[in-house]
């Protein structure tokens, strides 16, 4: 690549990625004021939301009861709208509006039967109408199958639309090492990599036997994969939540227990700290050193999707946390932070498990029981049915 040979065009890039991320914060959060709703005819009605500007918004179904709900990323509600609430009409049997996190607004409409929609698309203004105006048509069927869950990315240009089938959610699980990084060695010589494949593959098994979701492995089978590929794997299938698969050694042969991380720039404690460092310079091994954050810049808006997918992965992280209590030996304080390169996806809800202490001769013993295993797969699918359950209520 000639362009990136001198320092002078480096800077200039640089500065212009800085520019326009600080056009966007400075432009700050755009403002939902208004929302309609009408009959378009028998089986069609249609939703207007009115908005300061153009801004991307995710749309997804859920069932029991049977919802299509609306995310408008970096969006805050204007009291106006809750003063001007459209009422029920058609197949539409209950509206509801609010901000489940800070600058993202929600609306949720409940119906009767599972709609089905092609085209979401903005109107600019005009000088009757000041605002833009994302729309939406939706359309009755004739009967409710079971809704699947959709991640629409809203067009930003009126002149296209989103169409795309509805999708189960994708959980990627990444068995931790592999091929020449054979990770911690358990006290009867058994390689962490190995049980880390073992227990995806069970995972994988218990989260598909419920219908729910659709799994893929970053590796199935015993070969050596950089942190930086583990995680442009669940980019490339657009993941919805990211879960990689570790187990632990320790200098202290009585350390056991269960632990979760999440993200953080800052560990939460010095043996935090001292594991993230030796995960992520597992990548040295492979010839590339990602112990440095990635320098995923594509996407100037990369910085409003940081905070809401940290949010999401540590709330995942805590009901994996509570309903593995019920069934193994956890760490004090077993939701952890540290930085580790595989949780550093901007956009993609992330944890890392340490399944438990292979140094440990009982805690090494239990991991290598597929009763034990299963156990830890059933928890972690409890979780993630949870997770989707209620990250959207």
């Amino acid at each position: 690549m000639i362009f990136f040979k001198t320092n002078r065009l480096i800077a200039f890039f640089i500065g212009l990625i800085i520019f326009f991320t600080n056009a966007f914060a400075i432009a700050g959060p755009v403002k939902l004021s208004e929302i309609r709703i009408g009959r378009q005819d028998e089986k069609t009605i249609r939703l207007v939301a009115h908005l300061d500007d153009k801004n991307p918004c995710k749309v997804f179904t859920l069932e029991n009861p049977t919802r299509i709900v609306f995310d408008f990323q970096n969006t805050q509600l204007d009291k106006k709208c809750l003063e001007k609430m459209p009422k029920e009409t058609g197949f539409i049997k209950d509206i509801r509006i609010g901000e489940p996190v800070k600058n993202q607004t929600r609306i949720v409409l409940e119906t009767t039967t599972v709609p089905s929609f092609d085209e979401a698309f903005y109107l600019s203004p005009t000088q009757s109408e000041k605002q833009w105006r994302y729309v939406i048509d939706l359309k009755q069927t004739e009967s409710s199958p079971p809704p699947k869950k959709q991640s629409i990315l809203t067009p930003i240009s009126a002149s296209t639309s989103a169409k795309q089938k509805l999708l189960k959610p994708l959980i990627v699980l990444d068995p931790g090492h592999g091929g020449s990084d054979p990770g911690a060695i358990s006290v009867s010589g058994k390689y962490e990599k190995n049980l880390t494949l073992k227990m995806a593959q069970e995972t994988k098994k218990a989260l598909e036997k419920t219908g729910k979701y659709r799994v893929l492995l970053t590796r199935d089978k015993d070969k050596a994969l950089a942190l930086r590929e583990r995680i442009n794997f669940a980019h490339k299938n657009k993941a919805d939540l990211f879960i990689s698969i570790h187990a632990d050694s320790a200098k202290n042969k009585k350390a056991k227990g269960l632990s979760v991380y999440t993200i953080s720039e800052k560990a939460s404690d010095r043996e935090a700290q001292l594991l993230a460092e030796r995960e992520n310079k597992a990548d040295i091994i492979l010839g590339i050193d990602l112990s440095n954050e990635l320098p995923e810049v594509s996407n100037i808006l990369i910085d409003l999707a940081k905070r809401d997918t940290m949010e999401k992965s540590a709330h995942y992280a805590n009901l994996l946390v509570n309903k593995m209590a019920k069934n193994v030996t956890l760490l004090k304080d077993a939701h952890r932070y540290a930085g580790f390169v595989v949780l550093k996806s901007p956009n993609i809800p992330s944890v890392l498990i340490e399944i438990g202490y292979l140094s440990n001769k009982q805690e090494e013993k239990l991991l290598q029981q597929q009763s034990y295993r299963t156990k830890l797969a059933n928890s972690i699918v409890q979780a993630v049915n949870q997770y989707f359950d209620t990250i959207y209520e």
